[in-house]
């Protein structure tokens, strides 16, 4: 009985390889527009997740011989950041203050991949690189929960452009480059339709070096800021021309 389940056993994983095999990509380049959705967060910076959006588009070359590993790179519009909600006011009084980074990002990822079809029109992938971004836009947002004009002025003052160079302690902003390291799993069906999930990694400190001198300055060097960093979490859908 043993015998004849490992006979069965290997059956089907030859059965499985060889439709692999016989359903593997085509060779060459296709092209993916994107549309999605962001979880993001500034690490170490004490601020939440915010949601935010992204769309872009892509150009796979799947190489020849390769038995399904590709090349992949693309240019995203990408909105990332973080917020945080608090009471405000003495005594823990019933008003809330959100504070909350928009920042907007061109992001250029280069990564490899490998995709393994289960079935002619079902296929799925994954793939790992780095990527590299500007930011092209951004504010640092302050909302109170209360009217007035003492609330208004409040939020006046805690809105500001975002990678704005300054060093004003008052106003924390970050330096326009970023890069990191990510990677994305997906399926497609009938050789159009994705469906995609992916992390990004930021490995450069968001602080410009010159905000970072001021604030430990200020502090006689006592203190110094702890290393902020992006990271992305995102849902994507694609449709591959």
């Amino acid at each position: 009985m043993k015998k004849i389940l490992f006979v069965a056993l290997a059956m089907a994983m030859f059965a499985g390889n060889a439709n692999a095999l016989e359903n593997e990509p085509e060779e060459g380049f296709t092209f993916m527009g994107l549309f999605g959705m962001n979880i993001s967060k500034i690490q170490n910076s004490g601020y939440d997740a915010k949601v935010g959006a992204m769309m872009g588009a892509r150009v796979d070359y799947v190489l020849p011989k390769a038995h399904g590993t590709y090349l992949t790179a693309g240019l995203d519009w990408t909105m990332k950041g973080a917020k945080l909600t608090a009471l405000a006011g003495p005594f823990e009084a019933d008003v809330d203050a959100t504070s909350k980074y928009a920042l907007h990002y061109f992001e250029v990822p280069i990564r490899i991949g490998f995709r393994y079809n289960v079935l002619e029109n079902l296929g799925f992938y994954g793939e790992l690189g780095p990527y590299f971004a500007v930011g092209v836009g951004g504010k640092h947002r302050l909302s109170v929960d209360m009217d007035g004009d003492a609330a208004n002025e409040v939020e006046d003052a805690g809105t500001y452009k975002a990678f704005k160079n300054t060093t004003d302690l008052d106003r924390p902003t970050f330096q326009r480059w970023d890069a990191g390291i990510g990677f994305r799993i997906g399926a497609e069906y009938n050789e159009h339709y994705n469906l995609m999930f992916g992390c990004d990694w930021g490995l450069a400190d968001m602080y410009r070096d010159k905000f970072r001198d001021a604030y430990y300055n200020a502090s006689e060097g006592r203190f110094s800021l702890p290393k902020v960093k992006n990271f992305n979490f995102s849902i994507t859908f694609g449709y591959r021309f």
